[in-house]
């Protein structure tokens, strides 16, 4: 996605001011100089160079007119035809819109996309409300894996009511066989996020733009394996906030906040299960 193309005039002011901060928290102020506007852009081609170190990578765009944000499918189609051994794209709907379903068989039938991503706190829907549920069954019925943003986000007009973990429950639920993925360990309810996917079977968890917060991240991590639910993390880069080669840094150094304490660590075996190994139970025809 890029502006003004697909993200409203509010929306690139207020991502602005989020890396601002991001800038001054890791001292990196003599660069906030540079930035405008398009310094959120998140264009095909500067993707496929941030993902050189991947052998495979999910991308997707969001469309959520509530706070202005609209990726065409057709751009993640395009990008996916142009890489087909690298790329899987998933599309985005927006379910507050009356033609969702439709867009969502044209998604599958003509633009070959492989997976849903969802949020309501931008998107403004419930997730517990009933009337969402034939997208929720169709996608079980095409088994479609849904991407969720549940979690906290910036932007004035999300609504974070509607970002809490625990509100898919209900669909994890009535629909067992459909796949989910609660994005960024949904924080900051990381721990819902962990009983939640500890208890159903098809839903995991991704540790994208998590490693910003190395205090929250390690003491995310230690609660996963408290659960028992480090092998359903897993590797998310959240381009263009961060690549996969800084989310792997992160990972490897997320004991550095406790060195020389007796505090518990995050084994180096976990952290390769989720850089190496974990991908394989939620793609299987990947594997």
């Amino acid at each position: 996605m890029w502006y003004p193309d697909h993200l409203s005039e509010r929306y690139a002011e207020e991502a602005l001011a989020s890396k601002l901060v991001k800038l001054r928290r890791s001292g990196g102020l003599a660069y906030s100089a540079r930035l405008d506007k398009h310094s959120y852009d998140s264009k095909p081609e500067d993707h496929w160079k941030a993902s050189a170190t991947a052998d495979k990578v999910v991308v997707f765009g969001l469309q959520a007119k509530a706070t202005g944000l609209w990726v065409p499918n057709e751009i993640i189609a395009e990008y996916q035809e142009q890489h087909p051994e690298k790329v899987q794209g998933w599309a985005s709907l927006d379910p507050t819109q009356p033609d969702c379903m439709e867009q969502l068989e044209y998604c599958v039938s003509h633009l070959k996309l492989k997976g849903l991503k969802l949020g309501p706190v931008y998107q403004h829907f419930d997730p517990q409300d009933r009337q969402y549920w034939p997208l929720f069954e169709r996608c079980q019925q095409l088994n479609l894996p849904i991407m969720w943003h549940q979690g906290t986000t910036f932007p004035s007009r999300a609504k974070l009511k509607w970002g809490l973990p625990l509100q898919l429950e209900d669909i994890a639920m009535d629909f067992p066989d459909l796949r989910m993925i609660i994005a960024h360990f949904g924080h900051p309810w990381e721990t819902d996020t962990f009983v939640l996917i500890r208890k159903c079977p098809n839903v995991y968890t991704d540790n994208s733009a998590v490693h910003y917060r190395p205090w929250r991240y390690w003491q995310a991590m230690i609660t996963a394996m408290e659960y028992g639910v480090e092998h359903k993390i897993l590797l998310g880069s959240d381009f263009p906030s961060g690549t996969v080669d800084n989310v792997i840094n992160g990972l490897r150094n997320v004991n550095a906040i406790v060195d020389g304490t007796p505090l518990p660590k995050v084994p180096k075996d976990v952290q390769d299960m989720i850089v190496t190994e974990n991908w394989k139970q939620f793609f299987p025809e990947w594997a």
